[in-house]
């Protein structure tokens, strides 16, 4: 009932046969129709002029007529435009300000085009309908075909936009992606008259896509019937645009979900200049469109994380190997930050260690490397929490904390933060960090990070266990080397695999000519028989697993005082030291 194409032909006459012929509002034509059947004459509706009724609705209350005058007998011929359905299309009023009034041959002419203009405006609309139906078919095939063949989320949205302005009228259309826990929205792409406009993070406002998102329905607004049954349902209106301030209005708006089952992936909300533009059909298709975005944006997704899986765990392999390799760990935490920082799309990251109550920056790559070197207190600063409370942090917003990291924030300012700490069995060794970057830190980084950390702190364990063992070494070889007796280290064929300086003198060579060489070569040229003394008191040592000692006459009267001490790996290591010759009684 609402005039979308008025055509008219003819001339009114005086100002009662003019108000009778205006277009009327759908309200009225619904309060008319249930009164025009008294006045049905075959496929039409005669309305004189003279019934009260037709004098107050049409003619504004002028039912009476000088008799001969021109409209004495002036009156409506209406008619209702049905489709085959029995649809009612449109209407017909024909005045007639003769002096008589219609014979009823004429009204049944009449009736006979109104019913006929019925049927071919009925026919065109199923042809046009048929013909728009066909064509959003094919684009929906098409769309089906190409949303899937993408497995970029951002190129899927473009492509679902794209489908969209091209099935239906629309000014301007977005993606939203709204958190109703966290209370933001998120615009992941907007189009506005084929212009990308980016909108930034904000609360999520009380309107269309908030209850798009709780009720998972499809909602329209700015549509008369739409309007309608929301008014009769008792809700309240909804600002058209609280989403999207900068666009004109009033106009027309229709938002669908993108679900896969029952979770929510965002809203896909088109809006249109002019009002009463989206219909059920356009429900229809863009409910389909979504559907079929919804998938495809759940497989980029899906491929996307398998993708950070894939690469996160080639990372780890990369750094699990760099550890078990190198026992330095200065080239090892470089390589696990740029890991950190390529993962997790951070513009920096770096490494303290503790040192007593302060924690020194070691390694830093990205905006991080100006932070190497920096030593922060333990206590009253954030990385000194994540270490003393061997806790993980996460912020989004360090400004809320603006003397957390104070030294921090001279040399490379900080917006977020993602921390975890260094734990071996002994506590925890000092914290690894990323910070800044676009979009919030999540706990699926945080995961991440620190399992980056635990790598961090076999590398830095490991490092020491090194630093001690060869401590511990050069310690042992210094003594060894500064001792008095002669040392010989001995491999299982009693070959020396090392030996002192004094060993090498009571051998009668350098040390250099005794290292490799057998036993018996070195020592039964200055006594004879030494050999098979030290076999036995190696096997003797082996067996009792403790030092084994006894003397060995040499040819100038002098004794040989030799001991075998056991060695896990080795024939032992041998003990040689040159004693005075006995005095006689």
């Amino acid at each position: 009932l609402h005039p979308t194409l008025v055509v008219t032909a003819g001339v009114a006459g005086d100002g009662a046969l003019a108000t009778a012929l205006q277009p009327l509002p759908p309200a009225v034509w619904r309060r008319f129709l249930p009164q025009l059947e008294r006045f049905r004459v075959g496929d039409v509706h005669w309305l004189a002029r003279q019934d009260p009724w037709v004098a107050r609705e049409f003619f504004g209350g002028q039912g009476d007529a000088p008799e001969g005058a021109v409209g004495a007998h002036a009156g409506l011929v209406v008619g209702l435009l049905r489709g085959g359905d029995w649809t009612l299309l449109g209407t017909v009023k024909m005045m007639v300000a003769g002096p008589d009034a219609p014979h009823p041959e004429q009204l049944r002419v009449a009736g006979s085009l109104v019913r006929h203009l019925g049927a071919r405006l009925g026919h065109d609309a199923l042809q046009a309908l048929a013909d728009r139906r066909q064509a959003r078919l094919q684009r929906l095939q098409e769309a089906g075909a190409s949303l899937p063949r993408s497995l970029d989320e951002g190129e899927i949205l473009r492509d679902l936009v794209r489908h969209v302005q091209r099935a239906i009228p629309a000014d301007g259309v977005a993606v939203f992606a709204p958190d109703l826990g966290a209370g933001t929205l998120v615009t992941l792409l907007r189009v506005v008259q084929g212009v990308e406009r980016p909108l930034a993070e904000r609360p999520l406002p009380e309107g269309i896509v908030a209850e798009v998102a709780r009720t998972g329905q499809v909602l329209r607004v700015g549509d008369r019937e739409a309007d309608r049954q929301r008014e009769r349902a008792g809700l309240p209106p909804l600002a058209l645009l609280a989403e999207c301030p900068d666009l004109p209005g009033p106009g027309s708006v229709v938002a669908v979900p993108l679900r896969v089952g029952p979770r929510l992936l965002g809203v896909l909300l088109v809006h249109h200049g002019e009002r009463d533009v989206y219909g059920g059909e356009e429900e229809d298709v863009l409910a389909t469109l979504a559907a079929l975005a919804a998938t495809a944006v759940t497989n980029a997704r899906r491929y996307a994380e398998s993708e950070r899986e894939r690469r996160t765990t080639e990372a780890l392999a990369d750094v699990a190997r760099a550890v078990g390799e190198s026992l330095r760990p200065g080239e090892v935490l470089r390589l696990i930050l740029r890991h950190a920082v390529s993962l997790l799309g951070a513009q920096g990251a770096c490494i303290a260690l503790r040192e007593h109550d302060y924690l020194h920056i070691v390694a830093g790559v990205g905006s991080g490397g100006v932070l190497a070197g920096v030593h922060l207190p333990l206590h009253g600063c954030l990385f000194g929490q994540v270490v003393r409370g061997h806790e993980q942090l996460l912020l989004n917003d360090l400004a809320a904390v603006p003397d957390g990291l104070a030294a921090v924030h001279r040399l490379a300012p900080l917006e977020r933060l993602l921390s975890a700490p260094l734990i071996t069995s002994r506590g925890a060794v000092g914290a690894i960090a990323a910070f800044n970057r676009p979009r919030p830190f999540g706990d699926d980084d945080l995961r991440l990070l620190q399992r980056l950390a635990d790598q961090v702190a076999v590398a830095i364990v490991n490092a020491r266990l090194f630093d001690e063992v060869e401590r511990a070494t050069r310690e042992w070889r210094m003594v060894f080397d500064a001792s008095a007796s002669g040392m010989l280290l001995l491999e299982e064929a009693l070959t020396v695999r090392r030996c002192n300086s004094r060993a090498a003198a009571l051998c009668g060579r350098d040390i250099a000519a005794c290292l490799g060489r057998p036993l018996a070569e070195l020592l039964e040229p200055v006594a004879p028989g030494g050999t098979r003394l030290v076999e036995r008191l190696a096997q003797a040592a082996q067996g009792a697993g403790h030092p084994v000692r006894d003397t060995l006459p040499l040819p100038d009267g002098r004794l040989l005082g030799v001991q075998v001490a056991p060695l896990p790996g080795t024939a032992g290591v041998v003990t040689l030291d040159a004693l005075p010759a006995p005095r006689g009684d």
